[in-house]
């Protein structure tokens, strides 16, 4: 299972906290780079300590029957309060390490703590049997949370194995037919010159643009070379650099009447153009990971560093694909849980804005 283990955890505790009305929720999981501390602020936005006490670590290595426990802790956080605090602690097997992550919810020992308003007032303290009842709440829809976040990441993994199959599929065919691909790929290069000239630019073609365009051979050319003008366009728009590349993803043909050729042929370029925006857009989630990390303010300049591009490439890259960058998201809701909520031009691209403006 390939399912990232900070978010993955990260809505587990923003569930924890909306259920009960509380932010002080925190947890204890095995990561790829190790076991980690994770907490919420006041917030709800959720921060990392690699620095774990051996009490903690201990209690992952223990065998508990029972998913869910209740501790009692004293209350440091407020003067107001002499009575001491319960914690809850949530167990759910990590799929790393088969050991438990710990989930803990520190809350006041009244039922008006959690806004649960009953006759006895707004102090009336939980019975073993509210405890009971919370506790057995709580593991139930986290215990969903995760059943869910498993079949979405499933479902993921299988589409990005049938992208891959097809893909290889499809380079087979092409090794073992001879596709009359020079003549097409003359007449591409020779417009890439012509754009050149027009834009002051050197514009050449990727490994992958390449391959697309080979699909083309002996089709009618009048798409695809204006889906190369669009490209160049708005490449030279955004980047300064006098060498321009163009990505397959950047070539998108519009055809007036599609044959059933070129709509399987823009079916397997959707596919991939997905496959790629997923990756782009896991690439942006661990830059801004790595900002934070770093105690700097999440920019698009500073992520931008991060991700070793420039913030123009990344305002290009949403001004393209940020149909598909919402989409995407929606149908995936664990993809980039930190930068859907935190970084403007994804959160802006999530509301449909930009793709409003660009209709405008």
């Amino acid at each position: 299972m390939n399912l990232k283990r900070t978010s993955y955890s990260n809505e587990i505790m923003l569930l924890l906290a909306k259920t009960l009305s509380v932010h002080t929720v925190s947890c204890v999981h095995q990561t790829n780079n190790g076991i980690r501390k994770s907490w919420l602020d006041e917030n709800l936005l959720s921060h990392d300590d690699g620095i774990i006490s051996t009490i903690d670590i201990e209690k992952r290595k223990q065998t508990k029957n029972k998913r869910t426990s209740w501790e009692t802790t004293e209350n440091r956080d407020s003067i107001l309060f002499e009575d001491q605090n319960l914690t809850l602690c949530i167990r759910h097997q990590s799929p790393i390490d088969n050991l438990d992550d710990l989930y803990f919810v520190t809350v006041r020992p009244t039922l008006g703590s959690l806004n649960i308003m009953v006759s006895g007032g707004y102090e009336t303290k939980m019975s073993v049997q509210d405890k009971e009842i919370i506790a057995a709440l709580c593991y139930s829809v986290t215990k969903s949370l995760i059943d869910i976040l498993k079949q979405s990441e499933s479902k993921m993994q299988m589409l990005i194995e049938y992208i891959k199959h097809k893909d290889r599929t499809i380079s087979a065919m092409k090794r073992e037919m001879e596709i009359p691909a020079d003549k097409t790929m003359k007449i591409v290069k020779e417009k890439l010159v012509a754009l050149g000239r027009q834009f002051g630019k050197d514009f050449s073609l990727t490994k992958d643009a390449e391959a697309v365009v080979s699909e083309y051979a002996g089709d009618n050319m009048e798409p695809l070379i204006n889906a190369l003008e669009r490209a160049a366009s708005l490449k030279a728009e955004v980047y300064d650099n006098s060498q321009i590349e163009i990505d397959d993803t950047d070539i998108l043909v519009k055809h007036d009447a599609p044959s059933e050729t070129s709509v399987a042929r823009q079916e397997s370029v959707l596919e991939k153009r997905h496959s790629k925006i997923i990756a782009y857009l896991e690439r942006l989630e661990d830059a801004y990971n790595t900002t934070k990390d770093r105690g700097q303010r999440p920019t698009a300049v500073n992520i931008a560093e991060a991700l070793g591009v420039s913030s123009a490439s990344i305002t290009m890259w949403f001004k393209k694909h940020s149909e598909d960058a919402r989409r995407l998201c929606e149908a995936n809701v664990n993809l980039c849980p930190n930068t859907r909520r935190q970084f403007e031009p994804l959160k802006e691209a999530i509301a449909g804005k930009r793709n409003i403006e660009k209709s405008a």
